[in-house]
């Protein structure tokens, strides 16, 4: 059999608890339409892996076939969303893989079981994977010096919340094209170690929870944008002060000077996604994303790229072929 998967990328919508007062990686994260990853694979009797990304698709694949006892795959990867930008592309790459393997082979495990053969933790980029949509991750507990993400049995959160994304929504991504990748494997691992060195800033932290629980996530149900937008930019900024001992400034410093020109677009919120560098403006509806966009397209010129993308509410779509 030959399988395809066609996965949503997502934004990190902010990381409340990075000292783990409450939970470790505690966040609200949103599936996008776009960029996609999308997988192919086909039941084989050796490994073969081809397309973009083709290094470190082959690291997964490994590991499923082994979880699995599967003899092999002929995988092809067709596309993947940039790396360390902030769209999640390890997360979705890895799962993408995974799935496509497994349901080639006729098998259908479940999101866990899958997270756990792919040996890699997830903040919650798995919850967007499978239904897609606005998610709440709730995080993990982890002692004092613990490997977070550099891991055999992998921490999985739990889903607090999902709902489906208003589709009038949009958010206007701008990506800074010269800029350091963001930190991923054992530079992250090091960058929390070294975060965990400063004190942990409690009233930033329980601050951050209280935006989630009672602005962010009303303005969601009751769909006012408005309110949305500024809880958001609110979490954006807490978080951003969280992280200033090892960012070392509110946003990205690669990304630092494209805030400005977001808050003149007259967006109902701004933000950055996980460690960035990709920054995004929020807004109710395409109409404005589209003036945004021409307004800070008017103001980079070829220093940036600017996208428009909307909420995914369905997660990874696959298709089998007997």
């Amino acid at each position: 059999m030959r399988a395809n998967v066609s996965a949503p990328a997502r934004l990190h919508l902010g990381d409340l608890d990075p000292f783990a007062l409450g939970r470790f990686g505690y966040a609200p994260i949103l599936a996008t339409d776009e960029p996609r990853t999308i997988v192919e694979a086909e039941e084989a009797d050796s490994l073969v892996v081809r397309g973009v990304e083709a290094e470190e698709a082959r690291i997964y694949a490994q590991r499923v076939l082994e979880a699995f006892q599967l003899k092999g795959a002929d995988i092809t990867v067709r596309r993947a969303a940039p790396r360390h930008s902030g769209f999640g592309s390890t997360t979705q790459l890895s799962l993408a893989i995974g799935r496509a393997i497994t349901r080639a082979h006729g098998l259908n495990p479940t999101i866990f079981d899958l997270t756990r053969a792919l040996r890699r933790t997830s903040t919650g980029g798995m919850y967007t994977f499978e239904h897609g949509g606005f998610v709440i991750s709730g995080g993990f507990k982890v002692k004092p010096d613990e490997n977070i993400f550099l891991r055999n049995e992998p921490f999985v959160p739990p889903l607090i919340f999902r709902s489906d994304f208003p589709d009038t929504w949009k958010f206007v991504l701008a990506r800074p094209r010269e800029a350091p990748k963001s930190p991923d494997g054992e530079a992250e691992e090091q960058a929390f170690k070294e975060l965990h060195k400063h004190g942990a800033p409690t009233d930033l932290t329980q601050r951050a929870y209280f935006l989630l629980s009672a602005k962010l996530l009303p303005a969601l149900i009751e769909k006012n944008a408005e309110a949305f937008g500024s809880a958001l930019t609110e979490i954006q900024v807490t978080v951003g002060r969280i992280y200033l001992p090892v960012q070392g400034s509110v946003f990205n410093p690669a990304s630092q000077w494209l805030i400005p020109i977001l808050k003149r677009s007259r967006a109902l919120g701004i933000g950055q996604s996980s460690w960035g560098p990709m920054v995004y403006a929020f807004t109710d509806s395409v109409g404005a994303a589209e003036r945004i966009k021409e307004t800070v397209e008017g103001e980079v010129g070829d220093r940036a790229n600017v996208d428009i993308v909307g909420a995914d509410n369905r997660g990874a779509l696959t298709r089998v072929i007997s």
